[in-house]
């Protein structure tokens, strides 16, 4: 269901969902592990019931500095040219993967 979710949200031109409350306040790797279990699935951030989750939440739902560099990587290439393009290390991205791009640097505090 949630990864049905994420594909109309994504069909509707919706940013993707976020999860659902983790219900153990005190079990924060379980917290991490749903989280990262969530985001593999699309999903992007989640609410929080407690302050100490948010941390963790925080942390799982943050663009790694590999994905920044990436990200990077393809928004300075989209400035160059319009519609699909190949990257330098012949990566083929469209205008779909230029606006997750610009998402993760928007998420990461970095122009979009």
């Amino acid at each position: 269901p949630r990864g049905r979710v994420v594909v109309a949200a994504r069909a509707a031109g919706l940013d993707p969902p976020v999860m659902s409350v983790f219900p153990d306040v005190r079990d924060l790797s379980g917290l991490r592990a749903s989280c990262a279990h969530g985001r593999r699935l699309g999903l992007l951030g989640r609410a929080a019931i407690h302050p100490r989750q948010l941390p963790v939440i925080e942390r799982a739902f943050r663009p790694t500095a590999e994905e920044v560099e990436a990200a990077e990587q393809v928004v300075a290439a989209a400035r160059t040219e319009q519609g699909a393009l190949a990257l330098p290390d012949g990566r083929f991205v469209d205008a779909a993967v230029v606006a997750a791009a610009r998402r993760t640097l928007t998420l990461a505090g970095r122009e979009g």
